[in-house]
């Protein structure tokens, strides 16, 4: 990256006596636990870093962890770019992948963000997550260009040097392009070449990041390999390059072959001429992980700022609420009240007590989520929140349907999380049906693959979830509910990912819904 283009600071000066101050100092006290810690995290992130030796993990944390500590105290990018520099060549030489590298950058903020929270200094983070979001975002950006850089200038090399040998040497040309092929196929990132808008070459990764064969590939015109919503746009940047004979661009895009979460693309290419008339030669990377990234970092910059918000409600607004509550309670039980009179005072009490679980709600979002692991009856949990939910199904006509797989063994899980989850999954589908409507509830144990999961299962006959809903279930605050608060599913989603488990959803409009929340289950 030239130097011109990198901004001369990231973050303001300390300045002495505020929060960030303290957190500065924080950090420096604390600088030998969090580099044992996350020396500690390497060696059971990848098998590249088992491989490594003990004391080049601290040498290399270590002058990570004064890089970021200088940037984040002092504003200044020297010691960062000095520190990707260095890691870049040796992780390269290395043959590490760029996620293992791009996730081990991550720790740092897991472990300040974790060592915080268990130390009661949560209340520093929503001024110091940002900076530290900012400086990790553009540690990651520039050691991933660095890292695609060095690939690039060894295919422009070796492209230059082909050139050169189909000018001088036509005998050679078979070799020479053997070596080539061998070349680019060895890299990580797809390479193409395109005649027209036709592809005539590619190197096995395009092959694989757009799943197809290379013989799918060959011959296809790349406009198929682009997402619908951006083949105009890349096809036209395409076209212009080739008719200009400019040096080329850089593109983003969706491509086709993989799952919307893992389409997103960026290709660079250029124009050359490699003695049969001009083509467009170009690189493509998956670039779904930063783009995943960024959202991560900017949704943690939102729940911090949820955090202080729900930090406040609790002090200012649970108290007073609860001692509302508790009074109209009294008041219901004492009062001679009769005919409508008392039903205003039913619908207030109500309204209270849904106005502390949208509270409660909030402040288990935005607090960090501890579980308390056990062996676990995914059955008798499921009996459990049925008893809980038994009058409302009762009072609603919904009849209710079990399925156990028999001699389903334990799993190590938090029961009550688990039983937190289930119950806002059941209260959902209590809402998605009429009355007289059915729910169905199962577990059953799961092989996906090599990996087996023990099922928990919810299934409603009512209307389903709308197409346009769907990207966005489980984000917070998403509802299309009138009295919702948008907070059930996001807890849902976060409870089992937690357990290193997922949650997947099934709809069909008329025809119900049905969530899975799969827990991982060792046999």
């Amino acid at each position: 990256m030239p130097a011109s283009s990198e901004p001369q600071r990231l973050v303001p000066s300390v300045r002495p006596g505020d929060s960030y101050a303290q957190f500065i100092g924080w950090l420096l006290e604390n600088q030998e636990e969090i580099i044992d810690q996350w020396v500690e995290r390497l060696t059971v992130l990848s098998s590249s870093y088992r491989r490594r030796s003990t004391a080049e993990l601290y040498l290399t944390v270590t002058e990570a962890f004064r890089a970021n500590l200088e940037a984040l105290e002092k504003g200044s990018l020297e010691r960062i770019n000095r520190f990707i520099d260095f890691i870049t060549e040796k992780r390269l030489q290395a043959g590490f992948p760029l996620s293992d590298v791009q996730k081990a950058f991550e720790l740092f903020r897991e472990l300040v963000t974790e060592r915080l929270c268990a130390g009661n200094l949560a209340y520093l983070l929503p001024g110091c997550l940002p900076r530290i979001n900012s400086c990790l975002a553009y540690t990651i950006h520039r050691f991933s260009d660095c890292f695609q850089g060095m690939h690039e200038r060894s295919l422009r090399l070796h492209a230059h040097q082909l050139e050169r040998q189909v000018q001088a040497r036509t005998s050679e040309l078979a070799e020479s392009e053997r070596r080539y092929k061998a070349l680019v196929n060895e890299i990580n990132d797809g390479y193409f070449i395109i005649q027209g808008e036709r592809i005539v070459f590619a190197n096995q990764a395009f092959c694989q990041m757009h799943g197809a064969s290379l013989e799918g590939v060959l011959g296809q015109r790349f406009s198929h390999f682009v997402g619908p919503g951006h083949r105009v746009p890349v096809m036209s940047a395409l076209w212009e390059s080739l008719a200009k004979r400019s040096a080329g661009g850089q593109l983003e895009y969706s491509r086709t072959g993989c799952s919307v979460q893992e389409s997103a693309t960026e290709i660079k290419y250029r124009v050359v001429d490699l003695g049969q008339g001009p083509v467009t030669i170009g690189v493509c990377r998956d670039i779904s992980q930063r783009v995943a990234m960024e959202a991560t970092i900017r949704e943690q910059e939102r729940m911090a700022y949820v955090g202080h918000v729900a930090a406040s409600l609790s002090h200012e607004i649970r108290n007073p609420l609860s001692t509302c509550t508790l009074n109209m309670l009294i008041l219901n039980r004492k009062l001679e009240l009769d005919g409508f009179d008392r039903r205003r005072l039913e619908i207030t009490v109500r309204e209270l007590t849904r106005l502390e679980d949208i509270l409660r709600q909030l402040l288990d979002l935005a607090r960090p989520l501890s579980l308390s692991c056990r062996p676990a009856h995914l059955p008798q949990v499921a009996r459990d929140c049925l008893d809980l939910l038994a009058s409302k199904l009762h009072e609603r006509g919904i009849s209710v349907y079990q399925r156990h797989a028999p001699g389903l063994p334990l799993v190590e899980a938090d029961p009550g999380k688990i039983e937190q989850a289930l119950l806002n999954l059941l209260l959902n589908a209590i809402e998605s049906v009429d009355s007289g409507g059915r729910i169905t509830i199962w577990t059953r144990p799961v092989q996906d693959g090599q990996e087996a999961w023990a099922e928990l299962g919810v299934h409603d006959n009512g209307a389903g979830i709308a197409p346009g809903l769907k990207e966005n279930l489980f984000a917070p605050f998403a509802t299309n509910k009138a009295h919702g608060t948008g907070l059930g599913l996001s807890n849902v989603k976060r409870v089992v990912e937690a357990h290193g488990g997922k949650v997947l959803v099934k709809s069909h409009p008329g025809l119900g819904a049905t969530f899975l929340l799969r827990l991982p289950w060792t046999r």
